[in-house]
């Protein structure tokens, strides 16, 4: 979740309304915010995927379209500055957006909005500034035309101090450089004017070019290592802006023009609609539901419909986000539950019946249960195991630790064994859970799979005891099974077995290789199983 702090004041002032703090409460929490207002203070906290709402003039667009003070999409102008960012070589943050806003007023409000939006953005789009890092100029002070390249040293006097400083001394001495040094390494993005350089994304900018309380036009730029997010990010800043003051200019930088504000299409009809909803809208009744969501509609035959989306809507990757906006345009307090037509008694599945039962039999055989999560990454899914493969990718991952979704679950079990040295052993640990592989017969073009996988950890492990426990596990199940020689990159060759019924494959068992075992940095012998259960 995303905490920010706004001033309620400030946010009726932008609304153009009064409202009560049970109605701004009540408003805000149909819009999927939670809000605690302390007299004049507003904490809301909101969903990542609204990086729109980062700020208060966000969430006053917001809400006036909500409240019906202002609906439809906003048309943002853009007009040409001028300006021409010559990008060339650029290897360790490629990508680079810019745009200016002209005749700003710099109130204590804005100051502080854009400071708190910079450092969300930072934070969850910008991937703590690795992804994504935004620096906000005094346009009046810069001199046309810009150049973006990488550089191996360079001098300049960083914000906040009084001497120039080369790069090295920026990283090794100054706060940001010590807490940021870690994104760049040998080459050094910068940004240069005519006069010399502005920014060091994403470290630092330039006094030279720092804004202050006589700031009338900003200059923003806008780095990274992803094109999308970076013309995302600057999209959702100018946007903001505009809605308390200023104009919005473009910036040729290269052969694009940036930022850009046209608003993307997708086309939906009425039944996919009533499909999920369930509550039987008709197409005025979705038109004027999503223009209270700032989108604009427009109605064409057959029940379909043409969705223009704002260009600070990044979180819309689909037709159901458009759907969910819908609802709550609607209102979820006027949604009315109904009674489902048919009576159900609900029931175990049989999967989990089957799971119940084999967890009683690890723990009858002496394993403790572990949960872990079905996410983790392809450097302890794969190459600590001494294995490839293909498996589900998250697009836009919140950390490198959990960016695949698991194909299998041995590499977990390891992990807790690794990070449980210190406990007596033999330590011996089991976990059934869903994994993830690929399947273009699918529909989603995945598959779901049950697994159980066992570990036995101390200085006399070995196959024969493994051997024993997968037996004993496959009797009690009353499965049919054969057990044949096997070799696998995670296990010592010769030392591993396949589980065979009905003569296809479930699973295999075996002595971890030592090579793997120094992966983890487990120091006594492994022996483990995986087997599928559903």
């Amino acid at each position: 979740m995303v905490v920010i702090e706004i001033d309620k004041n400030d946010l009726l002032n932008l609304i153009g309304k009064k409202l009560s703090d049970q109605e701004i409460e009540e408003v805000l929490f149909l819009l999927k915010i939670e809000a605690t207002i302390n007299e004049n203070k507003i904490e809301c906290e909101l969903n990542p995927d609204r990086p729109d709402m980062f700020s208060v003039e966000g969430i006053a667009r917001e809400m006036k379209g909500f409240l019906g003070i202002e609906t439809g999409i906003k048309n943002y102008e853009v007009s040409d500055s001028g300006v021409i960012l010559r990008k060339e070589k650029s290897e360790v943050r490629p990508h680079i957006a810019c745009g200016i806003i002209k005749d700003v007023t710099l109130s204590d409000y804005l100051i502080k909005s854009l400071m708190q939006v910079q450092e969300k953005l930072h934070m969850t789009i910008g991937r703590n500034r690795k992804k994504v890092a935004i620096g906000v100029h005094d346009f009046d002070k810069i001199v046309p035309p810009l150049v973006y390249k990488d550089v191996d040293n360079e001098k300049f006097v960083p914000l906040g101090k009084t001497e120039e400083m080369n790069i090295r001394e920026i990283l090794e001495k100054h706060p940001k450089g010590m807490a940021y040094a870690h994104l760049v390494k040998d080459k050094y993005p910068l940004i240069y004017d005519k006069e010399g350089v502005i920014s060091f994304p994403p470290i630092i900018n330039s006094e030279r070019t720092k804004v202050t309380e006589n700031t009338k036009n900003l200059f923003i730029d806008v780095t990274g290592t992803d094109e999308k997010a970076v013309e995302q990010v600057l999209n959702i800043l100018v946007c903001n802006i505009v809605e308390r003051c200023g104009k919005i200019f473009s910036v040729k930088v290269s052969n694009k023009i940036t930022p850009k504000l046209e608003p993307k299409e997708m086309s939906l009809n009425v039944e996919e609609i009533d499909k999920i909803l369930g509550i039987g809208l008709n197409e005025n009744e979705i038109a004027e539901s999503l223009e209270k969501m700032r989108y604009y509609v427009k109605k064409m035959k057959g029940g379909k419909i043409i969705v223009s989306i704002p260009p600070y809507r990044s979180d819309i990757l689909h037709k159901v986000d458009i759907i969910e906006d819908v609802a709550i345009g609607y209102g979820y307090n006027n949604i009315k539950p109904i009674l489902p037509k048919i009576a159900t008694i609900g029931k175990q599945s049989e999967l989990e019946k089957l799971s119940r039962k084999i967890r009683e039999i690890m723990i009858g055989l002496g394993f403790q249960e572990i949960l872990s999560f079905i996410l983790t990454s392809k450097e302890n899914n794969f190459n600590k195991m001494n294995i490839g493969g293909k498996c589900v990718e998250i697009f836009n991952p919140t950390s490198s630790e959990y960016d695949i979704c698991r194909t299998w679950l041995l590499p977990n079990l390891l992990k807790v064994l690794s990070s449980n040295k210190h406990r007596e052993y033999p330590q011996k640990i089991f976990e059934i859970g869903d994994c993830i592989t690929l399947d273009e017969s699918q529909e989603t073009g995945t598959k779901q799979i049950r697994k159980l996988a066992g570990v036995i950890s101390y200085d006399d492990a070995n196959l024969t005891e493994m051997k024993s426990v997968v037996e004993a596990v496959l009797k009690n199940l009353s499965y049919k099974y054969e057990i044949k020689e096997y070799n696998h990159p995670s296990f010592i060759e010769s030392r591993c077995g396949e589980i065979l019924v009905n003569e296809k494959q479930i699973g295999f068992f075996g002595e971890i290789h030592p090579k793997i075992l120094d992966n983890w940095k487990l120091e006594k012998p492994v022996i483990g199983f995986e087997i599928k259960v559903d």
